[in-house]
């Protein structure tokens, strides 16, 4: 007895807290508005449709261009390493012979300005 109650009850909800229920109610209702002002708010209504569906195309044309970049630059990345992979380029990782002398040069700088501050530094504690 219980079972069939709490399913007529959840009939009884379902078709009363049904979003479809209340419109389909409140459009059954008689209208006092004059033809005026029922044209007015259809001309509003379509007027925000368009509106929507301008946006909606919008928003569709800038999420086709955010993936055609990003599929050229997928493509971009694909065709270099293929290019590596062949030989015909060098790698990126590779480091070309001007970077390494940069680098050399760099690091014998870095290590002749330690010399000169160490040697002031035994020059300091030697004459003391």
């Amino acid at each position: 007895m219980k079972k069939h109650f709490y399913a007529l009850l959840a009939i009884v909800g379902l078709l009363c807290f049904n979003p479809n229920f209340a419109t389909a109610a409140v459009r059954s209702l008689p209208t006092t508005e004059n033809p005026a002002d029922a044209q007015r708010k259809a001309a509003a209504a379509e007027q925000k449709a368009a509106a929507r569906e301008k946006a909606t195309a919008a928003k569709q044309v800038s999420k086709m261009k955010k993936l055609s970049v990003k599929s050229r630059r997928f493509t971009a990345k694909m065709e270099r390493m293929v290019l590596v992979v062949l030989g015909l380029q060098e790698s990126k990782t590779v480091t070309s012979p001007r970077q390494l002398r940069r680098q050399l040069h760099g690091h014998q700088k870095q290590l002749k300005t330690h010399a000169k501050f160490m040697s002031r530094i035994r020059r300091s504690h030697t004459h003391d």
